[in-house]
């Protein structure tokens, strides 16, 4: 499967909101926005917060974004997300558990980013609740790269009908 999606914004923060801090204690950490990030396999963004972790990069709907701000009625600040790839175009939770290329660059889709109640404090009582399902995609890189931002092909072996970008992830019926 190709498809076009487009990257509008590329962040990255050296410090954490969220994990280390008391409950609804926003703080001050800068978040830095790139036009274009290197990345090498099983790492993310240099000098980003997760930048050696398990899951180093995330990436985040924009049009999951704009419908939490719209939704809140909040003039829209992706960087208040604190995901690192915002992309438009694919439904992020199809992603997960497959391998896809974007821009030369190869990523494997591991897990749906959860939303924490730290959205509440950030943006506005009912964050959290709007990103139930559709909180982002957690990748791990396994073939480096120069990503930018703008139009990029989004390749996959992997063929499956499109849904909604917007849609959020079910959870399975159990027994």
């Amino acid at each position: 499967m190709t498809l076009s999606v487009n990257i509008s914004h590329i962040y990255a923060s050296p410090e954490h909101h969220y994990f280390t801090r008391k409950k609804f204690d926003v703080g001050k950490a800068k978040t830095f926005e790139h036009e274009e990030v290197y990345l090498e396999p099983n790492k993310g963004i240099k000098n980003d917060r997760f930048e050696f972790s398990t899951y180093p990069l995330t990436f985040m709907s924009e049009e999951v974004m704009k419908d939490v701000f719209s939704t809140l009625d909040l003039p829209y600040k992706p960087q208040l997300f604190r995901r690192n790839i915002v992309i438009s175009g694919i439904n992020l939770n199809q992603l997960i558990g497959k391998t896809f290329e974007i821009g030369g660059l190869v990523f494997e889709g591991t897990e749906h980013c959860s939303p924490c109640t730290w959205m509440n404090a950030v943006m506005k009582k009912g964050a959290y609740a709007l990103m139930s399902g559709r909180g982002g995609l957690r990748v791990q890189v396994i073939k480096a790269g120069t990503l930018k931002t703008g139009t990029n092909t989004l390749i996959t072996q992997e063929n499956f009908e499109l849904l909604d970008p917007k849609e959020a992830k079910k959870r399975p019926r159990i027994p």
